[in-house]
């Protein structure tokens, strides 16, 4: 676009991500072109971009497309046509050297009969507890689970995710996100491999060529006014101006994308709600891709809830798309939370770990391998999130700034979510 010292807009869209891509492509849809959409990063998709290495696409981890809205199901098809393909999941939990399928607590069966029955104990017990409403994550899952199968899975594998005690976690993240089957459905599960699956994912759509990117060009190419490569330095409120590479850019209203605390950062919001902001906690991930030269027999992903394994979970790229790895050859992405101070060391570690589980040998060469950060990765559900989040989308709801997308109303969610936040906001807009 051509850019001057001075410009106006409608509409000033921050990030070029799902949820602001998926904003400016309904604001076109509806004939409202007086927008402008402003990416930092000189490519559009954020954290839902792909990179291109060697014959290799690599996503940022793992980004796949759970679509059970009619409505995004048919345009995801429209926008990428023959592009498209539908996977069952294969997913699994290791454990005691068995790979459990996930979810953990539908799978009883698959575990040792001494944690299959401490597990299916726990259960029962948890069944018949009249307990009141959970005051955290760990009492929420302690009524739905017990003790066995939170001590086995659930506490170690969100200690390691969300980098936080579970006691002082809340549980309103959970809605689709933890498989919770009925203490019946439990049982059977213990006896025998259930017929049923569970999980908002069981099934998911991924890109056959281009990686996540090939969505994010799709929609990217259908919207003109777009800045890439625009530092967003700071937002005037009651100017309703924005300073962008120095330029100004005067809106009258603001659809936000950016992480909720950067932007109360940036902008002249009242030292209260900056103060509310600080208290917004998050997750950064260290992502190692790689790649084998041989075919690994496929899966999705793997969980590791084990302290001692220097990872949390573990992608197979390969197994998403033939596409994203050359013929006779394997990717992977490997996600950890904890901080990482020496990265050859810690990929030294990760290898180590890798061959360990059976997920490489030591005989496979690696082909490449680099690291990805996600500097904010998972919104921590703590007792200060809700609050905090809460007082400051209603100050800037008055200040006529709407947000969007997991950052930008500082959740935990998926893409899907985003696509549908960015249409809804423009019913708003409009």
């Amino acid at each position: 676009m051509n850019k001057t010292k001075v410009l106006h807009t409608d509409i000033l869209i921050l990030g070029g991500g799902l949820s602001g891509l998926s904003t400016a492509f309904h604001l076109e849809k509806s004939g409202h072109t007086n927008y402008l959409l402003v990416e930092k990063n000189n490519f559009f998709g954020g954290l839902s971009a792909s990179t291109e290495k060697q014959g290799f696409t690599f996503d940022y981890s793992g980004h796949l497309l759970h679509l059970r809205d009619p409505y995004t199901l048919k345009w995801i098809r429209t926008l990428l046509k023959a592009n498209l393909s539908k996977l069952k999941r294969k997913a699994f939990i290791d454990f005691d050297g068995k790979r459990v399928p996930f979810p953990f607590q539908a799978n009883l069966w698959a575990l040792p009969e001494s944690v299959r029955q401490e597990c299916l104990q726990g259960a029962l017990q948890a069944a018949q507890s009249t307990s009141k409403k959970p005051k955290n994550f760990e009492e929420w899952c302690l009524r739905a689970f017990g003790t066995g199968i939170y001590r086995h899975f659930m506490r170690p594998y969100n200690r390691k995710l969300w980098q936080t005690d579970p006691k002082k976690m809340m549980w309103d993240w959970c809605g689709p996100f933890v498989p919770e089957p009925d203490i019946a459905q439990i049982k059977r599960g213990a006896a025998a491999k259930p017929r049923q699956a569970f999980g908002y994912n069981t099934y998911f759509y991924y890109p056959k060529r281009g990686g996540c990117a090939a969505l994010v060009n799709a929609l990217a190419a259908k919207i003109p006014n777009t800045w890439l490569q625009a530092n967003v330095e700071k937002i005037d409120f009651k100017k309703k101006e924005a300073r962008i590479n120095g330029q100004t850019v005067y809106f009258k209203r603001l659809v936000n994308t950016l992480p909720l605390k950067d932007l109360i950062k940036i902008s002249t919001a009242p030292a209260d709600l900056k103060a509310e902001a600080r208290k917004l906690k998050h997750t950064t991930v260290e992502v190692l891709n790689f790649a084998v030269n041989r075919t690994v027999e496929p899966f999705h992903w793997l969980y590791f809830p084990q302290e001692n394994v220097p990872f949390y979970r573990v992608g197979m790229q390969s197994s998403f798309s033939p596409d994203n790895a050359p013929e006779g050859c394997s990717s992977f992405y490997v996600e950890t939370a904890e901080k990482i101070t020496d990265r050859p060391k810690a990929e030294k570690a990760i290898f180590q770990a890798l061959i360990q589980k059976g997920i490489i040998d030591r005989q496979d060469k690696i082909l490449l391998s680099f690291w990805q950060t996600l500097p904010v990765a998972y919104s921590i559900y703590d007792k200060n999130r809700a609050p905090a989040v809460n007082k400051i989308l209603r100050w800037l709801s008055k200040n006529h700034c709407f947000c969007a997308g997991r950052y930008g109303l500082w959740e935990y969610s998926f893409m899907e979510r985003s696509l549908l936040q960015g249409r809804d906001i423009v019913k708003k807009l409009l």
